[in-house]
């Protein structure tokens, strides 16, 4: 989600593999594609400030480090908690005028934008540590926005989460870069190490959310499980269906709970990196022309295309963020809401969440042994398989269990397309295209960005067909991709081979 060194905000670190034995190496790679390396010339914490020089790097203590890393991970489990919580039911909470998809829509918009143009700035002006606590403001709002989910509060309340998120990720990444740095130098270990151990736990606890949110959801909304039970399914039609934020389904008293919870999650998230996080300034500062400069260079980036084959990569990096949208905005409100009520839809997205960390665990392990075209086959199966078995079923409320199917299986397929997607532009760019990260970023929005824009104006059935075409055309795209670098080996090898005769 967010990248590397200030001046090289878009660049792939040489010879990282999310190929690899472990999870905890994949934890690595990620680390590096997403981290800022820097060198802060001072340190400062609520207790003490070291001043040094370039040839002296402050340390803090071994308990002051894992204190840091804890209080991170906890303030952003409890951040995000709220935060999935809240977006997971969007297109069954505030279906009235599709306010909630499409504050959906704008968050992605604006992410792009700050993906760009915000990272660097913020961080040079707040410093990480504030800069991660101004972030979370826009966070609480959009939750805050949901208590009375007018248009104009939401939308510029999810152009603020879009706009925070790219510093918060960048900020937050950084800092674990740093405080890992500092272990390394305790324990007289490499940076990698440190830096595996310190990610491999933040992603841990991090990675729990989607749980813990959808449970909040699911026990919080137990009483509000009122279904259309007719028309769902493929069947669904969300112009024709009963706006649910204007019934019964949920009121208003369940909905401030709700979202009170929430609020008070995120508001705690906050106070927790303001009182207990100890603060790492940077002096490695840019100008505000240099930061500017460096945005533009982005841009200019993404027109530049030296590989072919990066064009074919475009599909399956959109199928990414297009198969999640359809999970989050269809699946939820189309299957679940419709068939048995807005409160099942944090259980069922408590299953997705299981599978999806069990499967990015196991599959992290298998794909040293089976590679990547094999694990990517496997994930386009059972989407292949879900989408038809969606197709086929006539969703009765006596067939919950089918529902949880879904999701499972759903959430082990999109576990290998979040890591072995990254994983490819990881392995086949890291040394040659400076911004194959940037594309990489820019086209995940741009799916998130069409695939909400539908919908909620065709049925499940038209979207179903949309997203056989586009796993077909994806996988068609990808064999191309390996059939073009084998190729090109091949090539290269003969030509060796040639030359040396």
């Amino acid at each position: 989600m967010v990248d590397n060194n200030i001046d090289e905000l878009d660049t792939l670190p040489p010879k990282l593999s999310y190929i690899s034995l472990t999870s905890e190496d994949q934890t690595n790679v990620a680390s590096k594609i997403a981290i800022m390396n820097i060198d802060p010339l001072k340190s400062t914490s609520p207790d003490n400030q070291l001043t040094i020089t370039n040839n002296t790097i402050p340390i803090f203590s071994i308990r002051k480090l894992y204190k840091n890393l804890i209080v991170l991970s906890i303030s952003f489990v409890l951040l995000f908690t709220a935060y999935s919580g809240i977006s997971t039911l969007q297109s069954s909470l505030n279906t009235k005028n599709n306010v909630g998809v499409n504050s959906l829509i704008i968050t992605y918009a604006f992410l792009i934008f700050s993906s760009i143009a915000f990272i660097g700035i913020c961080m040079d002006l707040f410093g990480l540590k504030f800069t991660m606590i101004i972030a979370t403001i826009g966070y609480i709002f959009y939750t805050a926005a949901n208590i009375k989910p007018l248009p104009v509060l939401m939308y510029i309340s999810a152009a603020l989460v879009g706009l925070a998120a790219a510093p918060l990720w960048t900020a937050s990444a950084t800092y674990l870069n740093q405080i890992a740095r500092y272990h390394s130098q305790h324990k007289n270990q490499t940076h990698d190490i440190s830096v595996s151990l310190f990610f491999g736990i933040f992603f841990a606890l991090f990675g729990t959310t989607t749980i813990w949110g959808n449970l909040i959801s699911y026990f919080v909304l137990h009483q509000s499980s009122v279904a259309q039970k007719i028309n769902c399914g493929i069947y669904f039609n969300p112009t024709s269906a009963s706006p649910t934020n204007t019934t019964q389904n949920v009121d208003d008293t369940t909905r401030y709970i709700l979202c009170g919870i929430f609020i008070g999650m995120g508001l705690l998230s906050m106070l927790l990196l303001f009182l207990t996080l100890d603060s790492i300034a940077l002096t490695q500062k840019q100008t505000m022309k240099q930061l500017l400069k460096k945005s533009l260079e982005v841009l200019l980036s993404l027109k530049k295309w030296k590989h072919i084959d990066q064009f074919f990569l475009i599909p399956i990096t959109m199928w990414t963020t297009i198969e999640t949208a359809f999970l989050t905005a269809q699946f939820t409100r189309g299957f679940i809401t419709c068939l048995v009520g807005i409160r099942y839809v944090g259980l069922v997205m408590v299953c997705h969440g299981i599978f999806q960390a069990l499967s990015s665990y196991i599959f992290g392990r298998l794909v040293k042994y089976t590679g990547r075209i094999f694990v990517f086959i496997v994930a386009a199966l059972v989407n292949y398989a879900m989408i038809i078995l969606m197709f086929l079923w006539e969703p009765k409320a006596s067939q919950m269990v089918l529902l949880f199917v879904i999701a499972g299986f759903w959430g082990i397929a999109d576990a290998i397309w979040q890591t072995q997607v990254i994983a490819t532009y990881t392995v086949f760019y890291s040394e040659t295209d400076p911004s194959a990260l940037a594309k990489y970023r820019l086209w995940k929005s741009v799916g998130f960005v069409i695939s909400f824009s539908y919908a909620s104006y065709v049925t499940i059935r038209t979207s179903l067909i949309l997203l056989l075409i586009y796993l077909s055309i994806s996988m068609l795209c990808y064999a191309f991709v390996e059939i073009y670098r084998r190729w090109k080996e091949h090539s290269k090898k003969k030509c060796a081979i040639a030359n040396a005769t």
